[in-house]
Parts: C-alpha cells; sequence; structure tokens
C-alpha cells in the first residue's frame, strides 16, 4: 500500500455525487506508468488493505460501482504533483495515481517518496453521475 485514504465528505459536482478523500502517501511508490493503484472500496480492516477508512460508510452509496468522475483538488506535496490515470476496464481498486517530481518526471518504479511527499496530503474527488 502506498496510499492512504480517508473519507472528507460529499459534494455535489455537474450533476453527479462525489466523495472527497484526504489522501497522503506512505511506504513507497507503485510501478512507473501505472501509478499507485488506489483501493476506492471501503476497509475491511481499518485501513490496512488499502481500502478508505470511513467509520459511517457514509460514502457507500455513491461508489457502488466505477467511478465516472474522478480528480484532484489540490496537493501540497513539496513541488511534486499528481495525475490520475484511470484503467481501461475500470473496478474500484484499479484507478492509477501517478506522482510526478518537481522536474517533470514520473517516480520511478518502487522509488522512495521523498519526505516532503511523505509528510504532505491531496484531497481527491470522486463520484458518479445522479440518475434521475
Amino acid at each position: 500500500m502506498a496510499v492512504k485514504l480517508v473519507y472528507g465528505g460529499e459534494i455535489e459536482l455537474n450533476n453527479s455525487k462525489c466523495i472527497v478523500l484526504n489522501g497522503t502517501l506512505v511506504g513507497n511508490y507503485g510501478v512507473n506508468g501505472a501509478g499507485d493503484l488506489l483501493n476506492l472500496a471501503v476497509t475491511q480492516n481499518n485501513g490496512a488493505d488499502g481500502g478508505i477508512t470511513d467509520p459511517n460508510a457514509g460514502y457507500y452509496n455513491i461508489l457502488n460501482q466505477p467511478p465516472g468522475i474522478y480528480g484532484i483538488l489540490n496537493t501540497n506535496l513539496g513541488g511534486s504533483y499528481l495525475a490520475l490515470k484511470p484503467n481501461a476496464a475500470p473496478t474500484l481498486t484499479n484507478l492509477g495515481l501517478q506522482v510526478f517530481e518537481p522536474g517533470g518526471a514520473e517516480k520511478a518504479t518502487n522509488a522512495a517518496y521523498t519526505a516532503a511527499e511523505l509528510a504532505g496530503t491531496f484531497k481527491l474527488i470522486v463520484g458518479i453521475p445522479i440518475f434521475q
């Protein structure tokens, strides 16, 4: 696991129901070209499986299917920046989060995060369209 996500709240955006997730980077980077794979499912063991930590599971009805909307709201990672890389066949566990260093190069496979990246935070939104 290299990304820890904690439920931060819900918003509506462009006729879609979304959740805001507070994220931090932990451990080492995933695979260059694919990024760290996010686990957007409900955690089963207090976050040790990489799932979203939310004691009330308030977002569960939003993410009962793979998200169709996702984005990064802001980052504070010491100059590094993030990009989301969706998989061709999306699930709740294969949305890639790529990390790029201040010079623009993506981190190498299994590279250690810098102290600034480990101490930093980011906000992510994921959601599905509201069907009426």
